[in-house]
């Protein structure tokens, strides 16, 4: 999942744009995810959707062993942020549906905190997340857009986790066709080839 990945900012901000409130969910049986809700996905939400209402939700009970400290841990960042904690297990159903109930109650109250500070990826991340966003804007429709993307980068078996140049040139030249349909071929090869160099001179 694109949208999932730390290091593309532009795309998340595309996908993001717009909303009223977040749900930041994270495992609880792997502590790491727990870490990066305070120290990556809450100022990213902030960075990117200014002052909304957010409500923390720590997945998976079923799963974090008895002597986990990853439900103390987010209960400390719930804390400190003044926003909602709620324990869940999809699996078994437990309070599943009580994350979505209090994201609405808070979004029609106007609960909110403070924005804070963004965060900046890699450079082949960042030219990837340069291509897509213009891409996007281009298009003009965001959420069919980001379809085309996903349908093309998959086409291409773009690693979205781990990029190859290879995979990007050639989901760049896909992207390329598209917009050939919409801009004509003289656009189509300036975005191509901008693209083309984006990539070739990223690290």
């Amino acid at each position: 999942d694109i949208l999932g990945q730390k290091d593309y900012k532009k795309m998340r901000a595309q996908g993001m744009g717009g909303s009223h409130g977040i749900v930041i969910a994270c495992d609880l049986s792997r502590p790491a995810t727990v870490e990066s809700v305070e120290k990556f996905w809450l100022p990213e939400a902030w960075d990117i959707l200014g002052t909304i209402p957010i409500v923390f939700v720590g997945n998976k009970t079923d799963l974090a062993g008895p002597d986990s400290t990853t439900k103390e841990q987010l209960t400390k960042i719930a804390e400190k942020t003044e926003m909602p904690v709620i324990f869940s297990s999809a699996k078994v159903g437990t309070s599943v549906e009580d994350a979505f109930r209090k994201i609405g109650d808070m979004m029609i109250s106007g609960e909110y905190v403070e924005k804070k500070a963004l965060f900046e990826g890699g450079s082949l991340a960042q030219a990837v997340d340069e291509i897509v966003s213009d891409f996007c804007e281009q298009y003009g429709d965001t959420g069919r857009a980001m379809e085309i993307v996903d349908r093309d980068f998959s086409k291409a078996k773009v690693n979205i986790q781990k990029p190859s140049k290879d995979s990007l040139l050639m989901a760049i030249e896909y992207l390329s066709d598209v917009e050939r349909d919409i801009h004509g071929r003289d656009v189509s090869e300036v975005n191509k080839l901008r693209r083309w160099k984006m990539i070739d001179e990223a690290k």
